[in-house]
C-alpha cells in the first residue's frame, strides 16, 4: 500500500471527501473537499474555527493519484457574490464523457440546493439550477447519483426526519437534463437515530445497492438496500457492520472482477481506515482488511474510493495524526 497526503496546510482542517464527490477519468481523477480554520474545541468536537469562513477546494491528479494539485473553485464556493444569484437555464447531457455534477446547499433558502455542472472534468462549472424536492424539508446535499441516459440520472441524498432531526436517505430523479427532479421513494424506515450519506451502485443486472450510514442508541453501523425497478421501492437487503461508538459514511464501488468493495472510516481504537469484500452483490460481507489503524483521534474517515485502470484501488479520506494537529486529506492506493 502507498499513502500519500493530498492536502496538508498549517492553520487548516481539510475535511470530508465523501461530501463533496470523486469523479475519474482513466488517471485523472477530481475529489472535493472542504478547508476550515483549525481550532481544537474539545475531545467531542471537529477542531475548527466555525466563525471563520470555509472554502470549497478541489485536488487534481494525473497519475491515478500518486501526485496532486490543489484548485480553487470561486464558481462554487462564491457563486452568490460572483453572479449575484444568477442560476442556470441549461439542461446537462448525463452521458457526457467528461462531465460531472455536485450539489451545495443553498445559502439563504432553506429546503433548496443548487446544481452545478461541469462538462469539462471539474475544470470549470456552470451557474447551478436551484433544486427544490420538498416544500418543507431540508436536504444535506452530499454527492451519490447514477446516470442512465443523456437526459436521467437518479440521485441519492439525506433530507431531516419529520421531526426536523437527522436524517434519512432517499432517492429523486431528473428525466430532464437536471432542469427538474422528481422524488421516488424513501430509502429505509425512519429510525430514532439517524440512517444518512448513501454510496450507491448499479449491479450488472440493473438493480440498484444503497449502502447507508446509521446510528443509534451508542451503536453505529452499515446497512445495505436493492431496488430492482430504478429506485420506486426498496427492500432491506442486509446488514454489513455493526460496531460501537461513532459513525462513519460508506464509500461502495464494484470492482472489475464482480467484486463489491466498501472502503470507510473507523473512529475507534485503533483509529483508521477499512474495507471489507462482498462475492453475492451485498448479501454478505467479508475478509475486512485494515488499511490505515495509526490514527490519533475519531476526527478522521469520509472516503471515497474508485478503482484505477491499474486494477489499484484509489481511496482518499481526511485523517488525523494526531489530535492536537491539523486534519490533513490523505490517500491509500492498494490492491483489492
Amino acid at each position: 500500500m502507498e499513502h500519500i497526503v493530498v492536502y496538508k496546510e498549517r492553520g487548516r482542517f481539510g475535511g470530508w471527501p465523501a461530501n463533496h464527490g470523486l469523479w475519474k477519468w482513466g488517471n485523472e481523477v477530481v475529489v472535493g473537499f472542504q478547508s476550515c480554520s483549525f481550532k481544537i474545541i474539545d475531545d467531542a468536537n471537529h477542531a475548527i474555527d466555525k466563525t471563520q469562513p470555509r472554502y470549497h477546494l478541489q485536488a487534481r491528479s494525473t497519475d491515478g493519484g500518486r501526485t496532486w494539485e490543489i484548485e480553487e473553485k470561486p464558481e462554487i464556493q462564491d457563486w452568490y457574490k460572483i453572479s449575484g444569484s444568477k442560476f442556470s437555464n441549461n439542461t446537462f447531457n448525463m452521458t457526457n464523457p467528461n462531465g460531472a455534477l455536485t450539489f451545495k446547499q443553498h445559502p439563504d433558502k432553506d429546503g433548496s440546493i443548487l446544481l452545478f455542472f461541469s462538462t469539462d472534468r471539474c475544470n470549470t462549472w456552470s451557474d447551478p439550477l436551484e433544486v427544490r424536492i420538498f416544500k418543507n424539508r431540508n436536504i444535506e446535499p452530499r454527492i451519490d447519483y447514477i446516470v442512465f441516459d443523456t437526459r436521467k440520472a437518479i440521485c441519492f441524498l439525506t433530507a431531516v426526519k419529520d421531526n426536523g432531526k437527522e436524517g434519512r436517505v432517499f432517492c429523486a430523479q431528473t428525466t430532464d437534463g437536471g432542469q427538474t427532479w422528481q422524488f421516488l421513494s424513501w430509502i429505509g424506515e425512519e429510525i430514532e437515530g439517524f440512517n444518512i450519506m448513501p454510496s450507491t451502485i448499479q449491479l450488472p443486472d440493473g438493480c440498484l445497492l444503497c449502502t447507508t450510514r446509521w446510528q443509534e442508541a451508542g451503536e453505529w453501523g452499515i446497512d445495505t438496500y436493492i431496488s430492482d425497478d430504478e429506485g420506486l421501492s426498496w427492500k432491506f437487503h442486509g446488514r454489513v457492520l455493526q460496531h460501537k461508538g461513532l459513525s462513519n459514511p460508506p464509500s461502495l464501488i464494484l470492482l472489475k472482477d464482480g467484486r463489491l468493495c466498501l472502503t470507510y472510516g473507523f473512529r475507534d481504537k485503533p483509529y483508521g481506515i477499512r474495507a471489507c469484500f462482498s462475492y453475492d452483490n451485498g448479501k454478505t460481507w467479508k475478509e475486512e482488511r485494515i488499511l490505515r489503524d495509526d490514527g490519533g483521534h475519531w476526527d478522521l474517515g469520509y472516503v471515497r474510493s474508485t478503482e484505477l485502470p491499474s486494477g489499484e484501488v484509489l481511496s482518499v479520506y481526511y485523517f488525523c495524526e494526531d489530535k492536537r494537529t491539523e486534519r490533513t486529506i490523505e490517500a491509500t492506493i492498494w490492491q483489492p
